[in-house]
């Protein structure tokens, strides 16, 4: 079982798969001691998703993108990130119920400045990948809830021009097939396009 502040710390890296923290830093974005954060730093080390680096009195941390474990990490923190955010943002929680009948159709990405906070975004910012027709839903969910959504929907991430897979790999928060978008975004950082 994935600890919740091992979770914690490979939120750290969704939006910049080549990050490099120090342990103070970490600790300083989570709000919690340094020796608190430590062990679990070492235990990701000992198991090889994170790159321990020394140089000199500094020691910082990436991940090891290497280890294709990583890729299960990752899509375990995007869920986590997921629920977190759909507990303390009503408005994406009710957007969430109403897509989740698509799922099996149609993948959902939340990104730009909704995914961080939807009441102080101007607008959301919605990727469709897939053929299914949601404008029904979206239309009805712009006039109740008074919020426009800015949807761009495609057949396939392929499709995406490379500054916008940019932009929802920075912002974003992934509603359903996370694995698959971890992994669009892991091998597109592999072949360093994600710069």
């Amino acid at each position: 079982m994935v600890k919740d502040i091992t979770k914690q710390i490979i939120i750290l890296y969704l939006s910049d798969y080549g990050r490099k923290y120090y342990l103070r830093e970490i600790s300083s974005l989570l709000k919690k001691p340094h020796q608190t954060i430590k062990p679990y730093i070492e235990n990701l080390t000992k198991d090889k998703v994170l790159i321990k680096n020394e140089r000199k009195n500094i020691t910082e941390y990436s991940l090891n993108i290497k280890n294709k474990k990583v890729y299960d990490y990752l899509v375990i923190a995007e869920k986590s990130k997921l629920l977190n955010k759909l507990d303390e943002d009503t408005l994406l929680n009710i957007l969430f119920e109403k897509l989740s009948i698509f799922f099996d159709d149609a993948i959902f990405i939340i990104f730009g400045s909704a995914s961080i906070n939807s009441l102080k975004a101007y607008d959301i910012d919605l990727l469709i990948i897939g053929k299914k027709d949601v404008s029904k839903i979206i239309t009805e969910f712009n006039e109740v809830y008074n919020k426009k959504i800015h949807n761009i929907q495609v057949k396939d991430m392929k499709d995406l021009t490379n500054e916008l897979i940019l932009e929802i790999y920075k912002k974003h928060l992934i509603f359903n097939d996370t694995e698959k978008i971890i992994r669009f975004f892991g091998g597109l950082y592999e072949k360093n396009r994600l710069v």
